[in-house]
């Protein structure tokens, strides 16, 4: 729920959004407040937060969403609604994914290669099951999913055509192409982003290198570097040359392969942004900020985002701490949330999460 009311105000909030794109909006929000309103009131964890429960039962109450509704809705409303019946979890997790592709459109904040890669590559599992009827049905929008024009032109209208197109497909494949949704999505779902936005970027060979370089991340989660890396654990100079060892050698690539797709980044860092960290490491990491002192509700809601974004994607660029999702709370971002000494601290904790992903000296 938190992602499809994000995508709607954002568009609602963009000057130069499309005709198109303020229907999509209005859709959405349509969507959230019949989830609202059909809440049964009977149930006991409904009749908790009835109050919020009637007031955004109001369709009225929805033609203008402040940043306080925003909190509101996400802290105490979203978890109320159920998913309907009969809906498949793989589908539901196929929402998020592009839900999550259309914010990274929106934001222009993220580097939309991940998300191309995983789905071409749900496209190209789901083509291999065309004597399945409701696969058949969807061949000509699956073949296009594997050409680079698609992506180039692709926008957060057309996104939502896919979704719909090929949620109810999810239940056909295989158990290792459904992990390949579920990807770093165990915990609570918001936006999911790695880099600079890159749509145009080169995609000449959408199951090329870095395809090669990111499944085998994924698949060796459990190598011992790329376990400290996702534990927030420190790395030294030998860890990083045991990566180097796998990623540039043999059938992946090489280092000049990585230079030219990833350039300077970190491998530490590009491994962080493809396994994510261990989220119990993350609230490890600021437990003590927590709990030395009385925060805000808004300031807790400010730290659970930051801990949420770093569980996906592993590292944060601080400039992001003024952007979405970082500005919901407070149009400011952190400096609208926290005093100066508060707001130098997060930063402080944010450097030793990011600087555990970098070579440490042994």
């Amino acid at each position: 729920m938190a992602d499809v009311l994000d995508i709607a105000l954002m568009i609602r909030e963009q000057v130069d959004s499309s005709d198109e794109q303020r229907a999509l909006a209005e859709a959405y929000i349509k969507e959230l407040h019949q989830a609202v309103a059909g809440l049964d009131q009977n149930r006991f964890v409904v009749q908790a937060q009835l109050r919020l429960v009637v007031a955004y039962s109001d369709a009225a109450r929805w033609t203008s969403v402040s940043k306080s509704d925003v909190l509101d809705i996400n802290t105490h409303v979203s978890g109320l609604i159920l998913p309907h019946d009969g809906d498949d979890e793989c589908a539901r997790r196929f929402d998020v994914l592009m839900l999550r592709y259309q914010l990274a459109l929106l934001t222009h904040a993220y580097h939309t290669d991940g998300f191309v890669s995983k789905l071409t590559g749900i496209a190209s599992d789901l083509l291999k099951k065309q004597n399945i009827p409701d696969v058949a049905k969807q061949v000509a929008l699956l073949q296009d999913m594997n050409t680079e024009s698609f992506w180039q032109i692709i926008h957060v209208n057309r996104l939502d055509d896919v979704r719909l197109s090929l949620r109810d497909l999810m239940k056909y494949l295989d158990k290792e192409s459904r992990a390949n949704i579920t990807t770093n999505f165990e915990d609570k779902l918001d936006i999911i982003g790695v880099a600079e936005h890159d749509l145009m970027g080169t995609h000449s060979n959408l199951q090329g290198y870095r395809d090669r370089v990111e499944s085998y991340v994924r698949n060796h989660k459990e190598h011992v570097v790329i376990q400290k890396l996702k534990g927030n654990k420190p790395i030294t100079e030998s860890d990083l040359q045991a990566l180097e060892s796998i990623l540039f050698s043999g059938d992946i690539g090489s280092k000049q392969d990585y230079i030219e797709h990833y350039g300077e980044k970190p491998l530490g860092a590009f491994v962080r942004a493809i396994v994510g960290l261990d989220k119990a490491a993350v609230q490890e990491a600021f437990a003590g900020f927590i709990q030395a002192g009385s925060l805000y509700a808004d300031q807790i809601t400010f730290i659970n985002i930051i801990i949420d974004y770093l569980s996906t994607n592993g590292t944060i660029d601080k400039a992001m701490l003024f952007q979405p999702p970082f500005n919901f709370t407070h149009q400011d971002g952190l400096l609208g949330v926290f005093d100066d000494a508060k707001a130098g601290k997060v930063i402080q904790l944010i450097d030793d999460v990011n600087n555990n992903a970098l070579v440490q000296a042994a």
